[in-house]
């Protein structure tokens, strides 16, 4: 029997993470191996004490095309659920890590794969890059926590007007709209996002990971903000990244934080 495709690759370097989508035949489709694969890697990164940040992107010139729209439908409703049920586990991976995650995208990221996108902490769009919204012409819902993730980045009215039209979202306009960070000359985002993910990675992980929690769980006004400083502060001000973070700003150096 062969093994199994390797549709998700990985590759650490200085606590930064590089996860690729790798079906490029096929612009790197969400199919159920890679969907799995994809969770299993994001799953083993947020366990690992080695990765800071993790990069998304995906392989030859595409992010994703996607859901695998030819193993659609699922047989019964009952695998329906499953299918939503493991889509949703991998959206929480990257929503609800506490490590940053930066989306490196170039060509087309569509449907389900835009959902991802949006979860990330960082996007970062290639010129030519095109966010795609398929679902109203096929007759389903927007899924993979797009109608989450989207609106969270670009505002209820703005979400609802591109996911009902599904017009392609190229990246100026994502980043007009707050659907990408930054837009860079085509070929480059990978880099770009390495090179973002590479201070990140310099950054006090548990600072950062309050910082997600804090966004992640929707909070927006100021009360939501002072009662959540005065329950995490009086955590980071007594660790040890807190004071090796002192010790560097007096010493005129770089930290060399731990998480710790």
């Amino acid at each position: 029997m062969m093994p199994p495709a390797r549709l998700v690759l990985t590759a650490l370097h200085d606590g930064v993470l590089v996860v690729t989508l790798n079906d490029p035949a096929r612009r790197n489709p969400l199919s159920t191996l890679m969907r799995e694969q994809l969770i299993a890697a994001l799953a083993a990164a947020s366990a690992d004490d080695a990765v800071r940040v993790a990069v998304l992107t995906g392989a030859d010139g595409a992010f994703s095309s996607g859901g695998d729209l030819s193993a659609m439908p699922p047989a019964t409703k009952e695998d329906s659920d499953k299918r939503m049920s493991r889509i949703r586990t991998l959206v929480q991976l990257v929503a609800g890590s506490a490590k940053p995650m930066i989306a490196a995208v170039e060509g087309p990221a569509a449907g389900i794969s835009v959902g991802l996108m949006a979860a990330c902490d960082i996007v970062i769009m290639a010129e030519g890059a095109k966010a795609l919204f398929p679902f109203t012409r096929l007759g389903l819902l927007p899924d993979g926590g797009v109608m989450g993730t989207l609106s969270h980045r670009i505002g209820r009215s703005a979400a609802k007007r591109v996911l009902m039209l599904g017009d392609p979202v190229g990246a100026s306009e994502a980043l007009t709209l707050g659907l990408a960070d930054e837009a860079v000359p085509a070929g480059q985002a990978l880099q770009r996002a390495v090179d973002v993910a590479v201070v990140l990675a310099g950054r006090a992980p548990r600072s950062l990971a309050a910082i997600k929690d804090f966004f992640a769980a929707g909070r927006l006004d100021v009360d939501d903000a002072l009662a959540a400083e005065q329950r995490i502060q009086r955590e980071l001000y007594y660790s040890q990244d807190f004071a090796e973070g002192k010790a560097a700003f007096f010493d005129r150096r770089e930290p060399r934080f731990t998480g710790n």
